[in-house]
């Protein structure tokens, strides 16, 4: 049985203001396209199918036409990311599954989160575990709000071994493959860099361990980077997006999943993704910026340029030697050698929130007055909670 994965497509995402939305389009045909070239039987869709819970009608319906001509080459069995309205998500599940597109948005029991479709290789059973939230996975499990952090890993780990316990047993009476497809972050996974914050924190992640075992493959979504997730009893993927998010993405390439189960044994390769820009990251003076870009053609640039002294009309500047600057972000030597500096002479007596505040110096910005004084609430509530430990 040959299988797509995909996810974290973030349809709607601006950068900067730019709307990449053709670009969008044009990678999710691309993935339309393999899935027809590879013949493969189904396709897993592993969330963020939208990068905001209120959106446009114009990205939905990108949405909606890719998730269609995706099933024109196969079942496509989906789940909810933490940017996708549940609810909305809930309301189309019914019209979908009358175009072979069987999508989960909220978090089952096992038996009813475990669908089985027919596909031309044999049975597919897919666990479909949307984003678990941490308020829902509080009240799933009657954890007392102030819980929820303790017991979230546990929740979750509880909620896929009963996922993969039903899959197992699916498997062993009907045959074909077991797979579980789950929007979920997962420790170890290296970040991309565009995920949410507050769900790539150690406190929202589970377990290597928390995975089930006995299946043959395990599609996650959530994190941007193509890659194995370590540790895993059994071969267990982060897709990744299928086109650049933002620049802390530019050093990896994109890649569309393609796996192939057959008996107990598993294998995935990787098909690179060429149709969106890539996005660059250049750090250069200002007078070698289109020298730097030329070695890199054809992106979308963020440039961070090197300077001895503030430049007026430095954003002017840039974009006529870049022309598809996005962003434009100072560095000035004198601040980061004077930072450099003070670290080498006294690292260990410079606290957290100076080092804080220096990081922003170092980069020609000052920090917010609002923003230090909830840095210092956080670092006493860390604090307290570590005296408290």
């Amino acid at each position: 049985m040959r299988l797509l994965h995909t996810g974290d497509w973030h349809l709607g995402k601006r950068l900067y203001g730019l709307d990449r939305r053709d670009e969008a389009v044009a990678t999710l045909a691309e993935l339309a396209r393999i899935a027809l070239s590879e013949r493969v039987d189904a396709v897993l869709v592993a969330g963020d199918l939208l990068d905001r819970r209120v959106n446009d009608y114009e990205p939905l319906g990108d949405c909606l036409n890719a998730l269609e001509e995706l099933a024109r080459a196969a079942p496509v069995l989906a789940v909810v990311g933490n940017h996708d309205d549940e609810r909305l998500w809930g309301a189309l599940a019914r019209y979908l599954a009358e175009r072979r597109i069987h999508l989960a948005s909220r978090i089952a029991p096992a038996e009813r989160g475990v669908v089985s479709v027919e596909t031309d290789a044999g049975p597919l059973h897919a666990g479909l575990m949307p984003w678990p939230d941490p308020r829902a996975v509080a009240d799933e499990i009657g954890l007392a709000a102030a819980d929820t952090k303790r017991g979230y890993a546990d929740g979750v780990r509880s909620m896929m071994q009963s996922y993969g316990r039903e899959l197992v047993s699916r498997r062993a009476a009907q045959g074909g493959a077991a797979v579980l497809v789950a929007h979920a972050m997962v420790d170890g996974a290296v970040g991309g860099g565009g995920e949410r914050e507050m769900t790539m924190g150690i406190t929202y992640a589970v377990s290597p361990h928390a995975m089930p075992s006995g299946l043959d493959y395990i599609a996650l979504g959530h994190v941007h980077r193509p890659q194995a997730v370590p540790g895993v009893a059994v071969p267990a993927r982060y897709a990744g997006s299928p086109m650049p998010i933002d620049f802390s993405e530019d050093n990896h390439a994109k890649t569309a999943c393609v796996v192939d189960v057959d008996g107990d044994h598993t294998t995935v390769r990787e098909i690179p993704l060429t149709t969106a820009r890539p996005l660059v990251r250049l750090r250069a003076p200002l007078e070698s910026l289109a020298e730097a870009a030329a070695e890199r053609p054809g992106g979308w640039y963020l440039c961070e340029v090197l300077l001895d002294e503030p430049v007026l009309d430095l954003v002017r500047q840039v974009r006529e030697r870049v022309p598809d600057t996005l962003r434009v972000e100072p560095h000035y030597a004198q601040v980061a050698a004077v930072v450099e500096e003070g670290a080498d002479e006294d690292a260990a007596a410079t606290s957290v929130a100076d080092q804080y505040a220096a990081w922003y110096s170092a980069r020609g910005r000052a920090l917010p007055d609002a923003q230090a004084r909830a840095f210092a609430q956080a670092l006493e509530a860390a604090e307290a909670a570590g005296d408290g430990a």
